[in-house]
């Protein structure tokens, strides 16, 4: 009998303990007791908050919603919601009470953000609200958005461009033939000038053409040995002349007049010589140019054409 009692008297005292727990609970849900001071905000919507719906501050909770309460107003349908905070807890006059949720699976909270005025709200007054960006409203939105650039702007562009590669596709198919006809006829073309090229440039030709070659090359050398006897000579001459100036100074009065005669002569051998110089070098360069190009394209001796001189009247 005494071992029944003690079970009972346990049992008893484990629902006891079970039924505080539970009024903890639904103390700490509720808000608990010290939150006495009431502030009411006026929203257009209220999706997402309910009784008991958190309220932070700064997001740092503060208190919870108490009650919710439809009016309405001239501008439409208000919803009038109470905000049960901490006793004593300070808010700004400029404060915003914001619904905010971090995400679309996270809890919806009011969240009072703190304003810079000096001045406090009193117990019982209006809280500036401002209702949260609804994320399934505007993931809707963008979904619509997006639906009508793919029917008005993508699907139009697409049947375009496959009318487009169509119209193509049918251009290509009927000049191909065209197309396949003209390479051939350039194929032949070809084949025909390499025979041609080959019958002009047999053996006994190859070789005329190689000597014509070698005497190029040799005749450019001297060219530029003879140029370069020419810039002696003209270094010789400056010489004479320096010395010649030594010479009137020592006879000014009798060789005044043979000086002036022989640097007249002097210079006129210069001047041509400059001109013979200008010349040999230019001469060498073609012949340069004409080894070159016979090196590059033997058949110039043969079927050449000269090139056709720019800006040079004919008349």
């Amino acid at each position: 009998m005494r071992r029944d009692n003690i079970n009972y008297l346990v049992v008893g005292g484990t629902v006891l303990a079970a039924f505080l727990l539970l009024l903890y609970v639904l103390f700490r849900l509720t808000g608990g007791v010290g939150e006495r001071d009431v502030y009411h905000v006026y929203y257009e919507r209220v999706g997402g908050i309910k009784a008991g719906t958190p309220v932070t501050y700064e997001g740092f909770r503060v208190g919870a919603v108490a009650a919710i309460h439809p009016e309405r107003r001239p501008a439409g349908m208000q919803y009038r919601v109470d905000l049960r905070v901490r006793d004593g807890w300070q808010i700004p006059v400029d404060s915003i009470a914001r619904i905010y949720s971090e995400g679309l699976l996270a809890e919806t909270v009011i969240n009072i953000e703190e304003g810079a005025s000096v001045e406090f709200l009193s117990p019982g007054t209006e809280l500036r609200g401002q209702a949260g960006v609804d994320l399934f409203a505007a993931l809707a939105s963008v979904a619509d958005e997006v639906s009508g650039l793919t029917r008005d702007g993508v699907r139009p562009l697409l049947d375009n461009l496959d009318r487009r590669i169509n119209s193509l596709g049918d251009q290509v198919g009927e000049q191909l033939p065209l197309i396949l006809g003209g390479m051939q006829g350039l194929v032949s073309s070809l084949q025909e000038s390499a025979g041609r090229i080959n019958r002009i440039l047999d053996s006994d030709r190859e070789k005329q053409l190689v000597r014509v070659i070698d005497n190029t090359d040799q005749m450019s050398a001297n060219m530029l040995l003879l140029s370069e006897g020419l810039l002696d000579l003209q270094q010789d001459a400056r010489v004479l002349l320096e010395s010649s100036h030594g010479l009137v100074e020592d006879n000014r009065k009798d060789l005044e007049q043979s000086i002036r005669s022989l640097r007249r002569t002097l210079e006129e051998v210069a001047d041509y010589t400059s001109v013979i110089l200008h010349d040999m070098e230019g001469t060498s360069r073609n012949m340069n140019e004409f080894s070159r190009q016979i090196r590059q394209n033997p058949g110039l001796l043969l079927g050449g054409k000269p090139p056709r001189e720019q800006g040079v009247s004919h008349e």
